[in-house]
């Protein structure tokens, strides 16, 4: 088996590649900011469980506006899930306009302490990750 499944929610499921050693976060729907923090709290501790190093973290279902959590995203998780173990992080942008330009502001400000990176389509950002 090739993906473990590891969560589900109303707005998030969790699956870790063992393979590739990926954790592969999808979203979805228009998140709450309680929402938003509870999930990538889950992608830590998953990513310290499982020794994992590199996130797929897949916002292309996400709806609306979050630019005001891209700061906590930077600025407060993302130190901390680099010393939970992640070493890269792969982005799938949202098509909805207003969730692509929060999660571009977050990847901006994480790209300055981290290797963080935002794709168009999941193929591209797992063939990324697998790079590593």
């Amino acid at each position: 088996m090739k993906h473990i499944h590891l969560l589900s929610t109303d707005f998030l499921n969790l699956e870790y590649n063992a393979v590739d050693d990926i954790l592969i976060s999808t979203w979805k729907g228009n998140l709450s900011n309680a929402e938003i923090k509870q999930g990538y709290e889950s992608i830590s501790l998953h990513l310290k469980k499982n020794f994992c190093h590199k996130l797929l973290d897949n916002h292309k279902d996400v709806r609306g506006l979050w630019a005001e959590l891209a700061d906590w995203v930077a600025l407060d998780w993302y130190p901390r899930a680099k010393a939970a173990g992640l070493e890269y992080h792969a982005c799938i942008y949202s098509t909805n306009t207003f969730s692509h330009l929060s999660t571009e502001k977050a990847i901006e400000m994480m790209q300055q302490t981290g290797i963080a990176q935002g794709f168009e389509d999941a193929t591209a950002a797992e063939n990324w990750l697998k790079s590593f």
